[in-house]
């Protein structure tokens, strides 16, 4: 008998690790999707194409890449601005302002986290990378477990 089967017991693990461990990578997957780089112009032409008063400057489905980067990552609005600027240095594109971010996202009424709450049993993949994104505070974990206000 050796030492694991000492402390645990005769338990025979079942479980397809190869299986298991492709489903954790799989969470990790984020398909970014810039296609709406290709029709900017083409969108922003048929956007203004007969409106009254100051014209569109970024299209539709830009701003609902911003929301769905809003929503899914919780970044704020300013912080949707400097992720526009580290963007811009790979595309050329123009960077619109934090208020401009807020109330066109707000106007598209995107209903990003309720289709996601009911999405019928296929995978949802959304994933977080070590850019900097800040996701909690330090200690707000254990504040929340917890229900302490000190660290």
């Amino acid at each position: 008998m050796n030492t694991r089967e000492k402390r645990w017991g005769h338990h025979k693990d079942k479980r397809d690790w190869v299986k298991y461990n492709e489903t954790l990578v799989k969470r990790g997957e984020m398909f970014l999707s810039l296609g709406f780089l290709e029709s900017w112009a083409k969108n922003l032409e048929a956007m203004n194409a007969g409106k009254v008063g100051a014209l569109y400057k970024y299209p539709d489905p830009f701003m609902t890449f911003l929301g769905f980067t809003h929503i899914m990552l919780g970044i704020d609005y300013r912080g949707l601005e400097g992720f526009n600027r580290g963007l811009a240095r790979l595309v050329p594109i123009s960077v619109p302002d934090y208020s401009t971010i807020c109330r066109r996202v707000n106007a598209l009424k995107l209903m990003i986290t309720e289709t996601l709450l009911d999405h019928t049993g296929e995978d949802v993949v959304v994933s977080l990378d070590s850019s900097g994104v800040k996701v909690s505070n330090r200690g707000d974990w254990i504040r929340r477990k917890w229900k302490v206000r000190r660290g």
